[in-house]
C-alpha cells in the first residue's frame, strides 16, 4: 500500500486487507474510554482546521456525535484482533493515569511500551478521520500491525498530566519551534507531524520528524518521554507558556512546545 494511497480506498489502513465485507467501523476513541470520560451519548465533537498564525477556520467546521467518530478503514480482524487485544491491555494503565490517581513517571519499562503503542494507534487514527487532509502515511500505520508490532523509528511518544478544561480533545500540527542556524525545508517540515491527545488530566503526544540528524528538544516541566526507539538523549529548553482560557489551549501548548535541535 503507497503512502499516498486515497484514504478512501476500499482496504484497512494497518494490514492492507482489502474487498467487499471485510472492513469496519472502529471508534477513533475506544468506546470503554468514553464511557469512562462519563461522556453523554448526546455530546458533540467539534473539528475544525485552523490557520497556523491566526485563530481563523480555514474550512466549515464538522460538528457530530462523539459516539459516531469512527474510522471506516479497518478491517474486522484488526478491529477484534490485535487492536482489542491492545486495548485490553492498555485500559488498566491509561485510567488511572486519566485520573491522575497515577503519575506518568512510575511506569515501567514495559508499559511505557504497551502506552507508546496505544497512543501512537489511536493519534493515527484520530489522523485519519479529522477534516486536517493531512493524515501521516500509510507505512507508519502499517507497522503498528499484529501483537508485536511497533512504531516506526523515528517515531516519539511524550506524556504530561495536567488541569483540564473539558474531558476529551485532539490538536494536530505540523508546526515546531527550531534551534538551528538554518531553517529546517518545508519539504522535510511537511513529512513531520505532532498529534496530540488529551483524556482528562492525561495529554499524550506522538510526534515525528523525519530527518533522524535532528533531535527532539522538551519544553522543561511539560514533556515526559514515554516511548522512542532511536533517541534516547532529550535536550531540553526554557519555554515561556502562556495558557489562554479555550477549552484546548492547554493541549496545544502541550503539542506545540516540543521543538527540534538541529546539528
Amino acid at each position: 500500500m503507497a503512502d499516498n494511497q486515497d484514504k478512501n480506498a476500499n482496504s484497512c489502513l494497518f494490514c492492507g486487507l482489502n474487498g467487499a465485507g471485510v472492513l469496519s467501523k472502529e471508534h477513533v476513541i475506544p468506546q470503554w474510554l468514553l464511557r469512562h470520560l462519563d461522556l453523554p451519548v448526546h455530546d458533540q465533537l467539534f473539528q475544525g482546521v485552523g490557520h497556523s498564525e491566526s485563530d481563523r477556520l480555514l474550512q466549515t467546521p464538522r460538528i457530530h456525535s462523539t459516539y459516531n467518530f469512527v474510522q471506516g478503514h479497518v478491517c474486522k480482524d484488526c478491529n477484534t484482533g490485535w487492536m482489542s487485544r491492545l486495548e485490553a491491555v492498555a485500559k488498566p494503565m491509561l485510567i488511572p493515569l486519566i485520573d491522575q490517581d497515577r503519575s506518568i513517571e512510575a511506569l515501567s519499562a514495559s508499559e511505557k511500551e504497551v502506552l507508546g503503542k496505544w497512543t501512537v494507534k489511536t493519534a493515527y487514527l484520530h489522523g485519519f478521520t479529522s477534516p486536517l487532509n493531512h493524515p501521516p502515511q500509510v507505512s507508519h500505520l502499517q507497522v503498528l500491525f499484529g501483537d508485536k508490532g511497533s512504531p516506526l523509528p523515528g517515531v516519539s511518544v511524550f506524556g504530561m498530566q495536567s488541569d483540564f478544561k473539558k474531558p476529551s480533545g485532539y490538536w494536530i500540527t505540523r508546526q515546531w519551534p527550531f534551534f538551528a542556524a538554518v531553517a529546517p525545508s518545508r519539504r522535510v517540515t511537511g513529512e513531520s507531524y505532532k498529534i496530540g491527545l488529551q483524556f482528562r488530566h492525561l495529554y499524550l503526544l506522538t510526534a515525528f520528524w523525519p530527518n533522524p540528524n535532528w533531535l527532539l528538544m522538551l519544553a522543561k516541566g511539560i514533556h515526559i518521554p514515554l516511548f522512542s526507539l532511536l533517541q534516547n538523549r532529550w535536550p531540553n529548553y526554557q519555554a515561556e507558556p502562556e495558557v489562554g482560557d479555550g477549552p484546548v489551549d492547554q493541549l496545544a501548548l502541550f503539542c506545540n512546545s516540543l521543538a527540534i535541535l538541529g546539528p
